[in-house]
């Protein structure tokens, strides 16, 4: 074996020693919020109704989650109990046995989501050795692999556990027919592009995305070696080829469509992504294809030969905007700017409140990059900023700056279209953008210790270990609450993933089952995740009648439901005079700003060393001694 092949054979052995050595455990010591619709519900009915001939029952949901099913549900064979026997219990009394069959039954159906992301792993670094040569290759598999978010995604039943995965290699696919010009890289883009759009319908966003893309190829490189109007009859056609692949792929592996083909259509071309971007993509398609057919191309001529001219100074402008908004999110962040309120944004992350449009559409956006930025390494984040600042300095771009180039524009694109949408992306609403920024950060990472000055100091190898134990130390200091990872520069009073997955909710419903007569217990929490894994009663609701009904002994809370719970809380909130004038007991009651603000808790987990980011286990009796 060459030098070269140990190298990347030893890269490989680091991270999935590290993923096993980190993740194993936590595929069946996790309780999570959304998890239960799939493990419960989802998968089982897929694969029930396939192994039926039933396929109008695999619509799922609106996602509508296919890739997930079929991926998660590799694990339904060692499963000796039907999970669906156990939904009932998940806020009943059960036993400890039935606890721990339902931890099994998880980690059996988490185990393929985290092979599956292992095996992912060689396809980018053979992608990106294609497109970008081999050290890029090797330090984007050492971000994606040893990354704490996509470590904690890959551990989770979730329509994004696998979406970032079919979304990213798709569009590195495209990237590297651009390269190359082979086509079976651009079938393989549709392929992936059709799993997409059936895994979570947010990868409609690559349709326009990928159009785009067309567009700035010729204005980067085609212009160099063909017309632009032989150009766009070109691209028109393996922009179709892309496009009908991805809707025959989504068509073959999405059954219910064969009942009802409209069912298709809804979750592609006429899903509501599409509903504020659709009419400019429509009508570009349309003004292109008018000039080329009808008047030869001439506005394209002239459109797009001014844009070749200035295509330097257009990837500076597209570089410069993402510094800007970096520097704004910093200056929220160091400076308490306060411009726009960051964490109201990603704490009630569908809506992006009221006032005019470029208000409300900037502080999304910088909320977005907020989410991003602050959710990677630091050494992934200075990375990422060399590569842009790469692109700032040359004068001629070649190959690899263009690709940060187009990674950017996604990003930048995907921040947008949300913000139009009204939806603010937390950390895992934005899993898509991860891996491609991961690559563009290899690329800065990888010019760096190829320049000149660096090379003569610091040899490529010391890159590679330095980067795996900075990763691997993010990952042993986060352990077990990957998908809660916030950057070791940002403040210990600021949170950046406030719409988490369940973190502690396990090690809360853990500690009560320790109590004496736990079995006979009624409990509150602001999360499902505690209630499955607690032996007792357990409510989530805020009906009147629950607490004034009930003898609930402790309250379980977590920053990351703060907002939706005092939000929802508002109408059994009664003033002391009303209570007494109705002859209620205060002790029906309760006060869930005062919850959340309880100092001495009877347990508690404090998320990734943040003491502002808590599941507390609050007992009823001290709130009402006070």
């Amino acid at each position: 074996m060459s030098k070269e092949k140990i190298v990347t054979v030893s890269i490989f052995a680091i991270i999935i020693a590290s993923s096993f050595f980190f993740g194993f455990s936590r595929l069946k010591d996790f309780s999570g919020v959304d998890e239960p619709y799939w493990f419960y519900d989802r998968v089982p009915k897929f694969w029930n109704a396939v192994a039926d001939g039933k396929w109008k029952s695999t619509h799922l949901c609106d996602k509508p989650g296919i890739g997930t099913a079929i991926v998660s549900g590799a694990g339904l064979p060692f499963i000796k109990d039907d999970p669906r026997d156990f939904e009932k219990l998940r806020y009943r009394e059960k036993t400890p046995e039935q606890v721990e069959q339902i931890r099994q039954m998880y980690f059996f159906l988490r185990l393929p989501m985290f092979l599956f992301t292992l095996l992912s792993l060689p396809f980018f670094y053979f992608l990106i050795k294609k497109l970008s040569g081999e050290s890029a290759a090797r330090f984007s598999a050492i971000f994606m692999g040893l990354s704490p978010v996509l470590l904690g995604i890959s551990l989770i039943i979730n329509t994004d556990s696998v979406l970032w995965i079919l979304t990213a290699l798709s569009t590195l696919n495209l990237f590297v027919f651009f390269k190359t010009g082979e086509k079976k890289y651009l079938i393989l883009s549709g392929v992936l592009l059709g799993f997409s759009v059936i895994s979570k319908f947010v990868a409609n966003v690559l349709f326009v995305y990928f159009f785009l893309l067309f567009l700035l190829e010729y204005i980067f490189y085609a212009h160099n070696s063909t017309d632009i109007k032989k150009y766009l009859k070109q691209a028109s056609v393996n922009y179709l080829t892309l496009f009908s692949v991805a809707l025959l792929t989504a068509f073959i592996f999405f059954p219910a469509a064969w009942v009802k083909f409209s069912l298709l259509m809804k979750y592609t071309l006429a899903h509501e992504v599409f509903s504020s971007t659709w009419p400019l993509y429509a009508a570009v398609v349309a003004i292109l294809g008018l000039d080329v057919l009808a008047l030869k191309g001439y506005f394209s001529q002239k459109t797009f030969g001014f844009f070749v001219k200035y295509k330097n100074s257009l990837a500076k402008i597209i570089g410069a905007i993402f510094v800007l908004l970096t520097l704004l999110v910093f200056l929220h962040v160091y400076a308490g700017a306060n411009i726009f309120d960051i964490q109201g944004l990603i704490a009630s992350p569908k809506g992006i409140g009221e006032g005019n449009i470029l208000v409300k559409y900037s502080g999304a956006v910088t909320a977005d990059l907020y989410s991003f930025l602050f959710s990677i390494s630091p050494l992934v984040l200075l990375s990422l900023l060399l590569s842009v600042f790469y692109v700032l300095k040359n004068k001629d771009l070649n190959r690899d700056l263009i690709t940060v180039v187009y990674i950017i524009i996604f990003a930048l694109m995907f921040y947008l279209g949300s913000a139009i949408n009204e939806v603010t992306t937390t950390v895992r609403y934005q899993i898509m953008v991860y891996p491609l920024a991961f690559m563009a950060a290899a690329i800065g990472l990888k010019h760096f210790f190829e320049s000149e000055k660096v090379a003569k100091i610091l040899p490529l190898w010391s890159g590679y270990v330095f980067s795996i134990i900075v990763l691997i130390s993010s990952l042993y200091f986060i352990k077990p609450h990957f998908l809660a990872y916030a950057s070791e520069i940002l403040p210990k009073d600021n949170v950046v993933n406030l719409k988490g997955m369940g973190e502690g909710s396990l090690e809360a419903a853990y500690y009560l089952n320790s109590l004496p007569g736990a079995g006979e217990m009624t409990i509150w929490s602001d999360k499902g995740a505690v209630c499955e894994a607690f032996v007792g009663r357990c409510f989530i609701d805020f009906k009147r009648k629950t607490f004034s009904e009930n003898d609930i002994k402790y309250f379980v809370v977590s920053t990351d439901r703060k907002s939706r719970t005092v939000k929802l809380s508002q109408g059994i909130k009664i003033v002391d005079e009303e209570k007494k004038r109705a002859k209620e007991s205060i002790e029906d009651f309760v006060n869930f700003e005062n919850l959340y603000a309880e100092e001495n808790p009877k347990f508690e987990v404090i998320i990734g060393g943040r003491e502002v980011n808590f599941v507390k286990v609050i007992k009823k009796e001290d709130m009402f001694s006070k």
